[in-house]
This record gives structure tokens, C-alpha cells and sequence, in this order.
């Protein structure tokens, strides 16, 4: 009798954490968005892969993801 009550409890639970998860997944971190924009706009600015290139590229790069880091809302 006590394990078919405690059967029928998770049963009942799993719908609620399947719509728990998929509620959490769907929903965007501003957080990821604003850092995901910013590191898109340093690697068009200091790309590596260009002849016009610096020899700082990766430093300039780097320290331009730190900037993103830093001015994000978290």
C-alpha cells in the first residue's frame, strides 16, 4: 500500500518538473545575451584571421571580452 502512494506521487510529480525545465530552458539569461553580443562584437573587431591583423590581436581580443565581462548586468 505504501509504495503505491509513493508511485503515484512521483507520477503525479514528473509532469511538474518536465514543465519546470522546459520553463527554465526557454527562458533567455540577460546576462548570456548582452555577454553573447558583446564577444561577437570584439571578434569582428580584433580577428586574428585578417592580413591587416596586429601582433596583439589575441591580447586585444581578450581584454576586450574582460570589457564585456565587467559591463554586463549580471
Amino acid at each position: 500500500m505504501i509504495r503505491r502512494g509513493i508511485l503515484t506521487v512521483t507520477v503525479a510529480a514528473l509532469p511538474l518538473l518536465a514543465l519546470t525545465a522546459i520553463a527554465t530552458a526557454a527562458a533567455p539569461n540577460p546576462w548570456d545575451t548582452c555577454y553573447g553580443a558583446c564577444a561577437a562584437r570584439c571578434a569582428a573587431q580584433h580577428s586574428c584571421q585578417y592580413r591587416r591583423a596586429s601582433r596583439n590581436c589575441f591580447a586585444h581580443y581578450n581584454e576586450c571580452k574582460n570589457l564585456c565581462r565587467m559591463s554586463c548586468p549580471r
